[in-house]
Order: structure tokens, then C-alpha cells, then sequence
């Protein structure tokens, strides 16, 4: 009899574990297929982390306590891929020219932003390399510039604003092709001398829709692979668009799911800004993540 209790109190012991469980989310599913609202914008300048998930775990083990996007007395590989399509020039829905998401070109301004926040957060002589790549339905990389907190804003204006700003590009947006060449420049930095930390700024505001949808998965891999935990992302409007990528039940990502996808699945690591006057603040606040 004896026996015969304990093993109830065993069978008892295991349902209630398993039922436990079952209430429990899982951490371990890689399909993102939340359609949640993005929370409103905080009052701290109007950008946001969507579909943000409170907790501070990062795929693949450790927290987002470790080393943020720069850190002091640490040399630094910047990697900034700008989306340069048609829709931050023309509004796809009135067709008029200079109706777009960002005609003036403010993510350059917040490109400026983004390197004078690193220079108040580091020493104007600690080592900073910035490479530049801009993506439509092609990429191409506008150069790197070695020791970038020691240039004025007029010298990286002069070597990187035609390249993103002049001559619009009326294209598609293929995330596919800017992931790829930033990461042959990175091949092409790493021969040259390998850097403390390396983040890259990953900046659209719009869906990956005009490329192949494997060889897509394959690029946000790779670039995963090249920068665990350490890929920022920028959204730019709220855009309902559906990209290339589908999750397990076959329903089609929308543009914040699929950003998320190139941040590595890190709510925290991509801020969604409704306006281009918001820009700036948000690449500021970049730095300090």
C-alpha cells in the first residue's frame, strides 16, 4: 500500500509539472507571427522599440548587459546600410514627387547625429572605422573612413552625403543586396586589421519584397552569423507593406517583422520612428543601446 501511494504522489506530482508547462510561453520558437500594435512613441523623441517584448534575454544565451553599440576605451567597426528606394522619395499611394517618406534626406542628418553621440560618449581619438552602403534594388558601398570622431561633420558630409542624398533612386527595396555588400566590406576591413567591437546600423522604411525569399533568409544569416547581438535597426513609418519573408503557417511578414528578422530577433535593437524629423534622436539614441 505503502507503494501504491507513492507512486500516486508521483503521477500526481508529474500532471501538475506538465500542466505548468503548458502555460508557459515559449522561448525557444523561432517563428515570429505577432500581429500586436506598436506601443505609442515614449516622450523622449518620438522613437520606439516595436512589438517590444519586456524581457532582456537575447537569442542564443547572455543580455543585453553585454558590451552595447560602442564602449569606451574600445576601437570600434561601424557598418551603416541605408535604404535608398523610391518610397522616401514618391508616396507609392499619390505618386507625387518629393511626397515620400523622407524627400530632404534627414537620415543623413541622423547619420551626423549618430557619430556626434559617439563622440560624447567616447575620446575624439579612439579609433572608429564607418563604412557606408546604400541599397535599392541594387547596393553599392560609398567607402569607409578610418578614425571617423576625428573628422568634422563637413568632412563626412563631403564624403558621404552625394552618395545617399544626391540623385534619387526610384527603385525597389532588396534588403538582400545591401546585406551583401556590407558584409564584402567587412571582409575587406577584417584584412586589414580586426577592431574591438563591430556594429552595424541597418536603416528602411519600407519591405523586402523585390528579391528571391531564400536567398534573403540566407543574407539575414549570414549577417547574424558575422554580428551576433550586435545589429541596430531604424524603421521609418508605420507602413502595412508585406515583405518576401513568410512565417510557418505561410502568412507573408509585415515590414516590422521582417526588420526584426535582420536585428536577429531583438525587440530592443529596432526603434520604429512615424516621421523623418525623428530620425536624428533615434540614431543618437542608438549609441547608447
Amino acid at each position: 500500500m505503502r507503494t501504491n501511494k507513492r507512486f500516486l504522489h508521483v503521477l500526481l506530482s508529474g500532471i501538475a509539472l506538465a500542466q505548468a508547462a503548458m502555460l508557459l510561453p515559449s522561448c525557444s520558437d523561432s517563428n515570429f507571427t505577432s500581429d500586436r500594435a506598436v506601443k505609442p512613441a515614449p516622450a523622449d523623441g518620438g522613437n520606439k522599440s516595436p512589438l517590444e517584448n519586456g524581457n532582456n534575454s537575447k537569442p542564443g544565451g547572455g543580455n543585453l548587459t553585454d558590451p552595447g553599440f560602442a564602449e569606451a576605451g574600445r576601437t570600434l567597426d561601424l557598418y551603416v546600410v541605408m535604404d535608398k528606394s523610391g518610397s522616401l522619395y514618391v508616396d507609392p499611394a499619390t505618386q507625387r514627387m518629393n511626397s515620400g517618406s523622407d524627400p530632404t534626406c534627414k537620415r543623413f542628418d541622423a547619420l551626423l547625429a549618430l557619430v556626434d553621440s559617439l563622440r560624447g560618449k567616447l575620446k575624439s581619438n579612439e579609433q572608429v572605422r564607418m563604412t557606408l552602403v546604400t541599397f535599392s534594388k541594387s547596393a553599392r558601398s560609398l567607402g569607409t573612413m578610418d578614425g571617423v570622431l576625428a573628422q568634422s561633420r563637413e568632412q563626412v558630409s563631403k564624403k558621404f552625403r552625394a552618395g545617399v542624398c544626391d540623385n534619387p533612386d526610384y527603385d525597389t527595396t532588396n534588403y538582400e543586396r545591401g546585406i551583401s555588400v556590407a558584409l564584402q566590406e567587412r571582409a575587406a576591413n577584417l584584412s586589414t586589421g580586426k577592431l574591438d567591437l563591430e556594429s552595424v546600423v541597418f536603416f528602411s522604411d519600407g519591405a523586402a519584397k523585390d528579391q528571391d525569399a531564400g536567398l534573403l533568409e540566407q543574407s539575414i544569416r549570414r549577417l547574424n552569423a558575422a554580428f551576433p547581438s550586435r545589429i541596430y535597426g531604424v524603421l521609418l513609418g508605420q507602413t502595412s507593406d508585406r515583405c518576401v519573408l513568410k512565417d510557418a503557417s505561410g502568412r507573408a511578414l509585415q515590414t516590422s517583422e521582417c526588420m526584426l528578422k535582420v536585428v536577429g530577433n531583438v525587440p530592443q535593437k529596432l526603434l520604429s520612428v512615424d516621421d523623418a524629423n525623428g530620425l536624428a534622436a533615434a540614431w543618437s539614441d542608438l549609441v547608447n543601446k
